[in-house]
């Protein structure tokens, strides 16, 4: 891209350390982070830790921050090392995670990682986008009550957010990620002095039905959803000023992310219990703190759609050789990419079971599996190109694949522990929960796809409760302001 680099002998941060004159600092490559991160899988937080139980679900959000931190420290540190090593790296690279895979594995991996990514990320903008237009609807009917279908809405929040994908990369819209996160941290804000607003009296009776086993499979997936970022995370790392940095941007972020969630996780199963639906937002009582959450998430989704499109668009626009350059064939590309995005959705329009789908398979592979199998890898070899050149600083780096063998006998044994810990957690736990989530799309009442509701029955407002409370209590019918449940509630049951 012409950028101007600087590469520097003697920075504190190692000994070739990439310094990027136009990239971005570490704060804001934080605020990425956040932005993508804190979001769609947030609000899904609370009914998944009632859905496993208080003990158990807390380990296992605080497993899942802990490995997820680590694995992403991993790729910083993988990335790090292959700027150093191979010049090309220091460079604009379009498609960081699929090198990574290259020089580790192989160029069967790469390819590999290319597909993964690709469908990695267009679920989770799927995903967003579904909640966008649901956001929005609820937005539209509450403040001017336009009863307007979600079909509809997938495709105004598809003309909204297009044009902002045709920016270059990460770096030329950070804007957009400080509204992604403001709106985000905002929203948890609004959500915690609602639950405190409510708690006096829904606390009194929060019912907690009996953990079920397949739901707490799918709650894996949701929190592993909550911290899968990692796929941009080498992109955001590359447009750095300084990539070393991007350490503090990923700690930051996700001890950040981990305090958002859980405040909203363990403040919705002590006020809400078992009554807390699919998103915590319903349950609020307060009508106004309700919709502001509404919009905020709404903002955070729509923002953070354009950084969650990146990586597969890079990758694609690498394949195909498209300039780097706005033209005719960037505008073709990324056109295709976000509306095949806007299909998936008219396709399957509601979210729950996409979010737990995609955050139990791909996103476990990309978050918990891959990373700690580059790092070791890669580690592996800095190890021993480094004793095999330690009198020939300008040799070239010579590429050769550590073997199991090699990263066994050469890694520290703590390393090998908490990486072999990673990767248990990750395969065990992605693969039941990936089994369960296949069997609730199977057998859930999903609605029929847009496009086949508009030509046999047309597209009708569908919500009738659209804007109404999810009350709490046994039966669904507290009111924290005395209201009369009729016309209030949404589903009490008398």
């Amino acid at each position: 891209m012409g950028l101007s680099r600087v590469w520097s002998t003697t920075d504190k941060d190692g000994p070739t350390s990439h310094i990027n004159e136009k990239g971005i600092g570490w704060i804001i490559g934080a605020i990425f982070i956040i932005g993508e991160t804190a979001g769609g899988g947030m609000i899904a937080l609370s009914y998944a830790l009632t859905s496993m139980g208080l003990i158990p679900g807390l380990i296992l959000l605080i497993l899942c921050s802990v490995f997820s931190l680590y694995t992403a420290l991993e790729l910083c540190w993988t990335w790090k090392i292959m700027q150093n090593r191979w010049p090309e790296y220091r460079d604009h690279c379009r498609k960081p995670y699929g090198e990574m895979a290259y020089r580790t594995i192989g160029r069967k991996m790469r390819s590999f990682i290319a597909f993964m990514i690709c469908i990695t990320q267009i679920g989770f903008a799927t995903v967003l986008v579904l909640l966008a237009a649901k956001n929005l609807s609820i937005l539209l009917h509450f403040f001017f009550h336009l009863d307007i279908n979600q079909c509809y809405l997938i495709l105004i929040v598809g003309l909204a957010v297009w044009p902002a994908t045709m920016l270059p990369s990460p770096m030329h819209f950070w804007q957009a990620a400080l509204f992604s996160a403001g709106s985000s941290t905002l929203a948890v804000i609004l959500v915690v002095v609602g639950l405190a607003h409510d708690a006096p009296v829904c606390s009194q009776d929060a019912p907690h039905d009996e953990p079920n086993l397949m739901k707490a499979f799918m709650a894996f997936g949701t929190f592993v959803f909550a911290f899968g970022g990692h796929a941009t995370l080498p992109t955001i790392q590359h447009d750095m000023k300084k990539p070393a940095h991007f350490v503090h941007s990923v700690v930051l972020a996700i001890i950040f992310c981990t305090i958002l969630y859980l405040c909203i996780a363990v403040g919705g199963y002590f006020v809400y219990g078992s009554t807390v639906g699919e998103a915590i937002i319903p349950s609020l009582q307060i009508k106004w703190i309700q919709q502001t959450v509404n919009l905020m998430i709404a903002v955070h989704v729509i923002t953070t759609i354009v950084i969650v499109m990146s990586p597969p668009i890079q990758q694609v626009e690498a394949l195909l050789k498209v300039p780097h350059r706005f033209g005719v064939k960037r505008f073709l590309v990324r056109s295709v990419l976000f509306w095949f995005v806007i299909f998936i959705g008219l396709t399957i329009p509601h979210f729950g079971p996409v979010l737990d789908l995609i955050g139990a398979s791909t996103m476990v592979l990309m978050t918990l599996i891959l990373p700690p199998i580059f790092y070791l890898s890669i580690r592996t070899q800095e190890v021993i190109w480094l004793e095999g050149n330690e009198k020939s600083d300008e040799a070239e780096p010579i590429h050769e694949r550590a073997t199991l063998k090699e990263i066994l006998r050469i890694t520290p044994k703590a390393i090998l522990a908490l990486n072999a810990a990673v990767l248990i957690f990750g395969i065990i736990g992605g693969t039941l929960s990936t089994i369960t989530s296949i069997i609730r799309l199977a057998d859930s009442d999903m609605a029929a796809p847009c496009y086949w509701q508009y030509f046999t029955k047309g597209l009708p407002f569908s919500g009738d409760n659209i804007g109404s409370v999810s009350c709490c209590g046994t039966f669904r019918n507290l009111t924290v302001s005395g209201q009369d449940p009729i016309g209030y509630c949404s589903n009490p049951d008398f």
